[in-house]
């Protein structure tokens, strides 16, 4: 099926129509900062649109093609007309991202450019070789001045987040595609704080502490980590013990309570909560639903 989201302007989700931006060859453009888990959109295409969602923090799955991509923090991400895509069936993850839909039925005025511009940008995003990208982090603020000036609505400012809006896409060949053996360069700083993570997460870690590893004041290792990382640190800590617990769910027998022990979290009740607001389950649910009635070694079911 086809799906064109409506005008919508929410805290959560804010969704500007071409009836309302009026700019030829651009369709929906929106910001979206979900805060909880959201259910799976289920699995749909666009006609002669090309889709593109640019995640500025958090994580989210998209399906194309019976193949999931996970894009994180300062990647963008491509579905081409007529692909059927969706989040198969994971909940979307808490996390912000813009999303915008070119309408590639007259290539010669995409976002209102003239016919050479217009046919050069058509032909940079149809002869793409990569669908996932990742983008310098100075690019987001083309994004958001492209979609603060469109939703302005005075005409000037509209005029001003086309331009931003052109730049950021006239920049798509220059980034890097992001593949399963793709490692980024990172600043050694934040890679070391990471390492630390990774071995102690479970613990309590203080993000004095991370900071103290870096090398760099706390203001700006919280700065520079989502910088490199595209979230904060103490949401990459909680999403590390969050992942970690899912696993012992699905693989073990271990009580609720125990699980949220292991993992590193406060108390159970704490746990339950944020498994609920990041992955719209209990852990409870979450079992049921991941582990089912498959044997576990050494036990004789999931409870």
């Amino acid at each position: 099926m086809e799906i064109i989201d409506k005008f919508c302007w929410e805290e959560h989700k804010k969704v500007v129509t071409q009836d309302q931006h009026k700019i030829q060859g651009l369709k929906n453009l929106a910001y979206w900062n979900l805060s909880s888990a959201s259910p799976p959109t289920p699995e749909h295409h666009h006609t002669d649109i090309i889709e593109i969602h640019c995640l500025i923090k958090g994580k989210r799955i998209s399906r194309v093609n019976g193949r999931d991509y996970t894009i994180t923090g300062n990647e963008l991400f491509l579905t081409f007309p007529h692909e059927e895509h969706s989040n198969g069936s994971y909940h979307q993850s808490p996390c912000s991202f813009y999303g915008f839909q070119v309408d590639i039925r007259d290539r010669k005025h995409l976002l209102g450019l003239n016919e050479e511009y217009s046919a050069a940008l058509y032909k940079i995003l149809t002869s793409l070789e990569f669908r996932h990208l990742r983008f310098d982090p100075a690019d987001r603020q083309l994004l958001q001045l492209a979609f603060d000036n469109i939703c302005d609505g005075d005409p000037d400012a509209l005029r001003l987040g086309v331009q931003y809006l052109s730049c950021f896409l006239f920049k798509i060949p220059e980034f890097i595609p992001v593949s399963s053996d793709y490692k980024p360069i990172m600043d050694g700083n934040i890679k070391r704080a990471l390492e630390l993570i990774e071995k102690e997460f479970r613990e309590i870690l203080h993000l004095q502490e991370l900071a103290v590893v870096s090398g760099y004041s706390l203001s700006r290792f919280k700065i520079k980590f989502k910088e490199e990382v595209g979230i904060t640190p103490a949401n990459y800590i909680l999403f590390k013990k969050l992942e970690y617990a899912k696993t012992l769910l699905k693989t073990t027998e271990k009580s609720v309570t125990q699980i949220a022990l292991d993992a590193g979290f406060s108390s159970s009740n704490y746990f339950s909560t944020v498994m609920k607001r990041l992955t719209n389950y209990t852990p409870g649910e979450y079992r049921k639903h991941f582990a089912g009635d498959r044997k576990i070694p050494g036990s004789s079911s999931a409870s």
